[in-house]
């Protein structure tokens, strides 16, 4: 079992009967009135202690028979409920990060209940436990399959190497769309290179004196008017069949991700 923050082990350690034993425990981080605090619920061999950060007081149940604590969640917020066959006598509050600690918190209440009633010793297995998340291993596992792994941190781009098997089906539409890429690209190349003879060939021979060739300026303005149609074509093109594939690759996306859901257990 994890260890105790100090906090809370200086005010446990005063409210333990001689002999009595922790055997699990969970720090909340909600009150009943999902306000962020702190509190702690505590399973003994003998009863349940809880407290959160605003009481003065600890409260206490002894085992009994009828006694269960009761585990559920709802919109990202997990509850505890302590009950007896008459009535609830206690409710605790926690974010979902803690799910795996309390259910293990249950776990060990049952087994110290259960103990507690019949008289006889729990048996506890030889089991490890994840140090960050408190869950047991697996027998003959050093690794916890709950928590993830430490690893390095990966480069982003290497992410996208997997996506390749989504875009086999569409190679030909984004081969056509990488080409229609560089088409487009050098169709906005051209004005510049028209746009140098326009100055040299006849603005600035205008200015010296010398008429202007009217078939030539034709010609030029023509090139430069074809030229942004053709980039503005080829760009539109471009972009419809990259926007359709992209649309139906996230589909096959969404879909792969909800059928590996339904085949989940």
């Amino acid at each position: 079992m994890q260890s105790m923050p100090d906090r809370w082990s200086v005010e446990v350690a005063p409210q333990l009967a001689p002999e009595e034993k922790i055997a699990a425990w969970l720090e909340v981080d909600i009150d009943s009135a999902l306000h962020f605090t702190r509190g702690l619920v505590v399973v003994t061999d003998r009863r349940v202690l809880a407290k959160m950060s605003g009481d003065i007081e600890w409260g206490q149940w002894l085992y009994s028979d009828g006694l269960s604590l009761r585990h559920f969640d709802h919109a990202g917020i997990g509850s505890l409920e302590l009950i007896d066959p008459q009535k609830r006598l206690a409710c605790w509050r926690y974010t979902l990060g803690l799910n795996v600690i309390a259910l293990r918190l249950i776990n060990h209440f049952e087994q110290q209940l259960e103990a507690y009633l019949s008289g006889q010793p729990v048996h506890h297995l030889d089991e490890g436990v994840c140090a960050q998340c408190q869950a047991p291993l697996p027998p003959g596992e050093d690794s916890c399959a709950i928590c993830p792994e430490k690893k390095g941190a990966v480069s982003s781009r290497w992410a996208l190497f997997r996506l390749v098997r989504f875009a086999k089906p569409y190679k030909w539409s984004l081969i056509f769309g990488f080409l229609l890429t560089l088409a487009s690209t050098a169709a906005t190349l051209v004005p510049p290179y028209l746009t140098l003879p326009l100055m040299d060939n006849i603005l600035i021979p205008y200015q010296n004196g010398k008429p202007i060739d009217v078939g030539l300026v034709r010609l030029y303005m023509a090139g430069l008017l074809g030229s942004a149609l053709v980039a503005w074509t080829l760009g539109w093109a471009r972009t419809y069949i990259l926007a359709i594939v992209s649309e139906r690759i996230g589909a096959d996306l969404r879909t792969s991700t909800y059928e590996h859901l339904l085949r989940l257990s």
